[in-house]
């Protein structure tokens, strides 16, 4: 549950590490879930649809640019539209991962949100998590439900019947996120079948933060364009082939 630091790394690579994550820990199906992130131009690079999750390359991830245009040899993924909306309805998200995990997944056929409190730092992790009500996937009544979970303040929400979607600051701050609340769930199914699950109360959480020692101040942050993390990735592949 350790957050990846992916903010040096050009967009199409962070998808394709991520995604590959989250295919191979078993967390979505080859035909399932979609990716994105928002960078500094407004543009936004997302999987494509209807390629095998187990097996993109940077290559294959679409760009749209902030004026509509679509540049790759793919179409973007069919949900892109609610990916859009959660962008226009919150301007600080700048990355999106939507997937079928099972036991989130099975939360949702129930129609139920896990309980967080399971261990100290997953709560914290995760933050409230919202419910978007069915829709057709790839519909833009879909997008406008789940946009509406997030503008509420949630940066995680499951969708009826269909998996869960997460944002975060950058993809290694929404994986983390999509990694902590399916083990929430996971955690959660496995306890029920040999006992009634305990959880932890938020005054005891509140505890367990507040005895975390405050962390040296860190570098001040600095954006790095697009183009020029794709610069340091190709420097990167060069120097590991000699």
């Amino acid at each position: 549950m350790r957050k990846l630091d992916t903010k040096l790394m050009h967009p199409r690579d962070q998808i394709t590490m991520i995604i590959d994550k989250v295919y191979r820990s078993g967390l979505t199906t080859t035909s399932g879930g979609n990716i994105s992130v928002i960078d500094e131009n407004g543009d936004v690079w997302v999987t494509p649809s209807a390629i095998d999750k187990g097996s993109l390359r940077p290559s294959d991830i679409i760009c749209v640019r902030n004026n509509g245009a679509i540049e790759g040899r793919h179409k973007p993924s069919s949900e892109y539209p609610f990916h859009i909306a959660i962008y226009k309805a919150r301007p600080d998200i700048k990355a999106i991962l939507h997937a079928h995990p099972p036991a989130l997944v099975s939360f949702s056929i129930v129609r139920q949100i896990p309980n967080t409190n399971v261990i100290p730092q997953a709560k914290n992790v995760c933050g409230p998590i919202g419910y978007a009500t069915y829709e057709l996937p790839g519909s833009e009544l879909l997008g406008e439900v789940i946009a509406t979970e997030f503008i509420k303040g949630f940066n995680a929400v499951i969708m009826e019947n269909h998996g869960t979607v997460v944002g975060g600051e950058d993809l290694g701050d929404a994986f983390q996120r999509f990694e902590t609340l399916e083990f929430c769930a996971r955690t959660i199914i496995n306890g029920s079948t040999i006992g009634n699950p305990n959880y932890l109360t938020d005054a005891e959480i509140e505890e367990f933060e507040d005895q975390i020692p405050r962390l040296l101040p860190e570098m001040e942050y600095v954006e790095y364009p697009s183009d020029e993390r794709a610069i340091r990735e190709e420097i990167k592949r060069i120097v590991h082939r000699l």
